[in-house]
C-alpha cells in the first residue's frame, strides 16, 4: 500500500508553451498510473490526441472546463468523470473559465503505445517510461513502405 498526502506535493510545470499550460503532482502507480494536475485558465491540456493502447480517465476536483472531441466541446466540472477508452476518439481538455480546472487524471498503461495527433497529422510510438522510455514522434506523411532501404527490395 502506498499513500500519498498530496497537500505535502510541490506542483511541478508539466507542459508551459504557447497554449499549452499545465502543472502537475504525480501520484504514482506501474500499470495504472495517476497525477494530480491543474489546467491554468485559457490555457489547454495537450495536443488533441487518441492513445490506440492506454485508456485515460479523469475526475475533475474543482474548476470548470470543456472536453474537445471530434464531434464539439463538452462542459465538465467538480464530480465529473471522464473516460477516454483505448482507440477512442481524439480528446483534449481546455480551461475557458476565470479559475485552474484542477483533476485527476489516470491512465491504464502496458508500456507502450500508439498516439495519433489529428490537428497536427503525427503519430506517436512510446515504450517505456521517461526517462530511459523511448518516443518517437514522426508526421503520419512520412511513413515508408515496410521494405523500403532494405538490400535487394
Amino acid at each position: 500500500m502506498k499513500v500519498v498526502h498530496t497537500q505535502e506535493l510541490p506542483w511541478t510545470d508539466s507542459l508551459n508553451r504557447g497554449p499549452f499550460g499545465q502543472r502537475r503532482k504525480g501520484l504514482g502507480g506501474e500499470k495504472l498510473t495517476c497525477g494530480l494536475w491543474e489546467l491554468a485558465p485559457g490555457k489547454r491540456s495537450f495536443p488533441l490526441h487518441a492513445h490506440l493502447v492506454t485508456e485515460e480517465a479523469l475526475f475533475v476536483i474543482s474548476g470548470r472546463g470543456k472536453v474537445r472531441t471530434p464531434e464539439g466541446l463538452t462542459d465538465i466540472g467538480p464530480g465529473d468523470y471522464v473516460s477516454f477508452p483505448a482507440g477512442g476518439p481524439a480528446h483534449q481538455l481546455l480551461n475557458d473559465g476565470p479559475e485552474p480546472l484542477v483533476y485527476v487524471g489516470m491512465a491504464a498503461t502496458i508500456g507502450v503505445d500508439v498516439v495519433e495527433y489529428p490537428d497536427s497529422n503525427k503519430i506517436a510510438g512510446t515504450v517505456g517510461r521517461p526517462p530511459a522510455g523511448k518516443r518517437f514522434m514522426f508526421r503520419a506523411a512520412d511513413q515508408v513502405d515496410y521494405l523500403d532501404g532494405e538490400p535487394g527490395t
